[in-house]
């Protein structure tokens, strides 16, 4: 089977949770805080390398790739719509200012793993002054994590043990651009537990195929169908 982070991330959350999306087919609906993000995110890899690095291009790229579902009305919809263009101007700010080269923007990597395939998507990659490379993940919520949050970011880690082993690139350095919080946090990254992923995501792939998805009710709190799962231990 292809696993990328999404399904490994989801398996390991909650393997009824992964039985209900990828082989029932149930959506998960848009909210206010998912569409914001989405439309954040489209916004950026269409300026990035498009080639007009101007304030107003970004604006131009904001609205023709901005999502409306998913907001309970308009007066809603036009608050985020504001915070989405505040948050994209400092953006903007800070990368006229930044040293690094970007060398791929939204680079796919695959690689094999026993009788899969691992195949993923890296936000952005850049090299520093210094000749590092650098992985740099978006995230469009309010907080920003801590360094040593960064240095043990599941995603970050996936992206980096993908970019080893199809891209040939050894990653430097992590870094979580916190597009609405106005902060990049950094962290080195350590290639200590490359192989305790790579076999987790091997050993998650064959649990996957075998049809293995008993609930794991921990992360019920937060899912998207607490409401009407049967497993569910966080019914409103």
């Amino acid at each position: 089977m292809e696993i990328s982070y999404t399904r490994y991330r989801i398996y390991r959350e909650c393997p009824y949770k992964y039985k209900l999306i990828f082989r029932d087919g149930r959506k998960i609906p848009l909210n206010p805080k998912s569409s914001f993000g989405l439309s954040l995110h489209r916004a950026l890899e269409a300026w990035l390398s498009g080639g007009d690095d101007s304030l107003e291009a970004l604006f131009e790229h904001l609205r023709s790739r901005w999502l409306p579902g998913g907001y309970p009305d308009e007066t809603a919809e036009a608050r985020w719509y504001s915070k989405a263009e505040r948050a994209l101007s400092r953006f903007h700010g800070e990368e006229m200012s930044r040293r690094s080269r970007t060398i791929a923007l939204e680079k796919e990597f695959v690689w094999p793993l026993g009788r899969h395939e691992v195949r993923g998507m890296i936000d952005r990659v850049d090299q520093g002054p210094d000749g590092a490379y650098e992985l740099i993940d978006y995230k469009t919520g309010p907080a920003a994590p801590s360094e040593e949050q960064v240095a043990r970011d599941g995603q970050l880690r996936f992206y980096a043990l993908g970019a080893g082993r199809a891209l040939g690139l050894k990653p430097a350095l992590l870094t979580v651009d916190c597009v609405t919080a106005g902060r990049r946090v950094s962290a080195a990254y350590d290639r200590a537990g490359e192989e305790a992923l790579a076999a987790d995501i091997l050993a998650a792939a064959g649990d996957i195929e075998a049809g293995r998805f008993e609930p794991k009710t921990s992360y019920c709190p937060r899912c998207d169908f607490r409401a009407d799962c049967p497993f569910s231990a966080a019914r409103p």
